[in-house]
Parts: structure tokens; C-alpha cells; sequence
């Protein structure tokens, strides 16, 4: 990020009130994506809930608890992510009543080169690993919506804007000096670990619900998660939010049917 030309970095809000209004933005934008999931997924992902609540409302739990990470998330990203470099620069203008086309225009290329690059590594993937991503991550098996608006934005908004913002905030001040913004070691060593954390809670959710799954299909999302992660944490890290959400719908959007 600290490397871009782009002329919108203005992470900052310019106004405590701006930053309040930016996370009601960015959570009202992630919960589509969290009803979507709650409500589409396969029932068999909602069966160790279903234990504990009744069926009827086990979807409805999953929801406000998403709901809730979701808003952790948003407010962890607000708070810290300008600190050290990373935000969403185009909603933050728009919302201090700027236009925000000439960022549009500069950051609409690295996303869709992401998308491309995203899509052409879970094609590839599933081409010489030839089991189904869908067998241990739900988010592959929804439908083309859902997907989209769970994986292509709330994810981001959970892992990227909230995790990655908090894990580069603890290197910077661990590790990093509080008069400038962290460097490019402390900025991958952030895009690694989020990518590392990307990687591991899917495949300990999919190994928790089925003990027998072989470990040639666990490593197989863990290598497709980590490195989607590393590509879309630095696309974050470069360009801002708005990039890594871009490139990701269209991932998804090219990858639709073959994944």
C-alpha cells in the first residue's frame, strides 16, 4: 500500500462521526452475504448447531452470530486498519462527499487481474486435484449469489479488513516504529499469517464434522485457501478494500461451475 501511486489514500476519517458512519457502511454491505449464507448452505454444515438449538432457528443463530463477527470485524478495520496503511479508500471518499472516480478508475485494473489470477488458480487446482472444493468448504457449493456476496464481500470484510488489520497492527506495534507506517517486512509477514489463519479455520471446520475425510482433500482446500489468501491480502495491502473485494467476485464469477 505504501508503494501505490493511487491519489485517493485518504484513510483517515476526517471525522470521528465519518469513521461511525463508514462501519454502518461496510457492515450493512457484509450482511447479504451473511444471510445468504445462513440461509443457503447445505443443512449438513449446520447439523453440530442443531445439537445444541432447535432446527428452525439454528440458521437464524448462525446469522446473529455472523452478524456479530462481522461487526467486530468492521470495527477492528476502522479503529486500527488506517494506523497502519490499510482501509477502503474509495467508500472513505465517498463518504467525505468526494468523487471517487479517479480511484476507480486507477484501482479497477489490479482487480480484475486479481479475479483473473484468482480464477485461473482454483481452475487449475481443481484440474490436477480433481475432488470437489465443495466437499469441504460450503461456500463452493452455494449457489452463484451467495457465493458471490458471502465469499466475494463478507469474507473480505471478516478476514481481510478485520483480521489482517488487527494481525499488521500487533507486528507494527511489536515490531515496527510508531512515527511511520509499517514496511514491506512487517506488511508480509501480515498477508502470511491471515493467509496461514485463512487457510487453517476451513480445514478444521471441515475435519470437524468429518473425522474420515482423506487428508489428499483437506490439504487441497489448505493449499487453495493459503494461497488465495497471500494474492488477495496483498491486493488489501496495495490497493485497499474495495480491490480485494473486486478481485474476488470475479473469481468467482469465472470459476463459477468449475470449482
Amino acid at each position: 500500500m505504501n508503494a501505490s501511486p493511487d491519489p485517493t489514500r485518504n484513510l483517515r476519517p476526517v471525522r470521528a462521526s465519518q469513521g461511525w458512519c463508514l462501519g454502518l457502511v461496510l457492515w450493512l454491505l457484509g450482511m447479504p452475504g451473511v444471510m445468504s449464507l445462513a440461509f443457503s448452505v447445505q443443512t449438513e454444515w449446520l447439523m453440530r448447531l442443531a445439537a445444541v438449538f432447535s432446527f428452525p432457528m439454528v440458521r437464524w443463530v448462525v446469522a446473529l452470530g455472523l452478524a456479530l463477527l462481522l461487526a467486530l470485524a468492521v470495527t477492528i478495520g476502522v479503529t486500527l486498519g488506517w494506523r497502519v496503511g490499510l482501509g477502503s479508500a474509495l467508500i472513505n471518499i465517498a463518504l467525505q462527499g468526494r468523487s471517487p472516480w479517479r480511484g476507480i478508475r486507477f484501482l479497477s485494473l489490479p482487480g480484475l487481474a486479481g479475479g483473473i489470477i484468482g480464477a485461473a488458480w482454483l481452475v487449475t487446482l481443481v484440474m490436477f486435484w480433481p475432488e470437489s472444493l465443495s466437499v469441504v468448504d460450503p461456500v463452493y457449493s452455494l449457489p452463484l449469489l451467495p457465493k458471490l456476496l458471502y465469499g466475494g464481500i463478507t469474507s473480505e470484510l471478516l478476514l481481510r479488513y478485520g483480521v489482517m488489520s488487527l494481525v499488521m497492527w500487533l507486528l507494527w506495534r511489536l515490531f515496527g516504529q510508531a512515527q511511520s507506517r509499517p514496511g514491506w517486512l512487517i506488511g508480509w509477514s501480515a498477508v502470511v499469517l491471515t493467509a496461514l489463519l485463512a487457510g487453517t479455520v476451513p480445514v478444521y471446520l471441515a475435519w470437524s464434522l468429518s473425522a474420515t475425510l482423506p487428508s489428499t482433500v483437506l490439504a487441497q482446500l489448505l493449499l487453495c485457501e493459503i494461497v488465495y489468501g497471500l494474492l488477495a491480502g496483498q491486493l488489501f495491502w496495495r490497493y485497499g478494500l474495495e480491490v480485494a473485494i473486486l478481485a474476488h467476485v470475479v473469481a468467482y464469477l469465472l470459476s463459477h461451475g468449475l470449482v
